[in-house]
């Protein structure tokens, strides 16, 4: 009998109706074209042919997809690149909009400036008063930051430490090529998650291209996670073969209970594709002889699209 999975996307965002006729006026070549020209590119690397504009990348739309996909829980979180675009991807206060609306079926992340005199207050406001529950870290966003930045960074750890909140940052891939790939380096969160051991972090998209680093770095520290998010969808797409090794290699360094899977919806769309690879997946004989390569479990695929999100935060 085929294994039925539960699933939690850990990791998605959504459109808003408001930036829609903004996305279109913005003509000039430049800088915020080219961010939304690699958006689109992201979309395009995993088989989709539409652009960001004429996308339905709607809440209700992604609602939809969840059920189509037994997706039971998502996490969405802020983007910004206001410094950019001129306006919020998707903010804090929208997030908690969706969450009200749909009891139950979303968990926010929220995002603050961290070059900001106000930013732990309006990370305070965020968890407190929004009531959103955990905190997300893009260091290419506002003008670009270091993650282990003891000035900036140090005091947002410590009050998500303090609180129990979890912390999700993006590391390797950039979302564009307008920015720089120094401030994704992985090993940055070594420093942080060395002086905040109580911390959980979710290292996100694999730390891909510095994947193995990533995972030695995760294996060290007990309260660190990584996911497969954005990363699987490319891979999945384009190179099976090459997910399945990266995937196995992370089970043999720390065994699949820190591994989360998330969509990265909207910009990598294709849910239905990676879903139904991870719930058939199996390592051919051929590549675990002669790459010594672990057998993949029903329960580490289990682990890995619901299980171990339930140990960061309740369902």
């Amino acid at each position: 009998m085929k294994k039925q999975y539960k699933i939690i996307d850990t990791h998605a965002h959504f459109g808003l109706a408001s930036n829609k006729m903004i996305e279109k006026g913005i003509v000039e070549y430049g800088r915020r074209k080219k961010l939304l020209e690699d958006i689109d590119d992201l979309k395009q690397k995993v088989g989709f042919e539409k652009g960001i504009i004429e996308d339905d990348n709607s809440l209700e739309a992604y609602v939809q997809i969840m059920k189509k996909n037994g997706i039971e829980q998502s996490w969405l979180h802020q983007l910004s690149f206001g410094e950019e675009l001129g306006y919020d991807i998707l903010d804090n206060e929208s997030i908690a909009i969706a969450i009200k609306k749909y009891p139950g079926l979303f968990k926010g992340f929220a995002s603050v400036n961290p070059n900001s005199n106000n930013s732990l207050e309006e990370l305070r406001y965020a968890i407190e008063t929004l009531k959103l529950h955990a905190f997300k870290l893009n260091p290419n966003d506002y003008g670009g930051f270091w993650l282990n930045d003891k000035e900036k960074l140090y005091p947002l750890y410590d009050y998500c430490s303090q609180n129990n909140i979890p912390v999700s940052v993006h590391t390797g891939i950039t979302p564009g090529t307008i920015f720089r790939m120094k401030h994704n380096y992985p090993i940055l969160l070594d420093d942080v998650a060395v002086d905040f051991p109580n911390l959980k972090i979710i290292v996100e998209h694999m730390g891909y291209p510095w994947n193995d680093l990533c995972y030695y770095m995760v294996s060290r520290h007990k309260n660190m996670y990584v996911t497969i998010t954005a990363v699987a969808n490319i891979l999945i797409h384009n190179n099976p073969r090459n997910f399945i090794v990266e995937l196995s290699k992370m089970i043999s360094i720390f065994g699949s209970e820190k591994i989360l899977w998330g969509s990265d919806w909207t910009a990598t769309p294709n849910i239905d594709e990676v879903l139904h690879y991870m719930k058939n997946l199996s390592v051919p004989i051929v590549m675990r002889k002669m790459m010594n390569l672990p057998k993949i479990s029903e329960n580490d695929i289990q682990n890995i699209l619901y299980n171990n999100a339930l140990n960061i935060l309740p369902k």
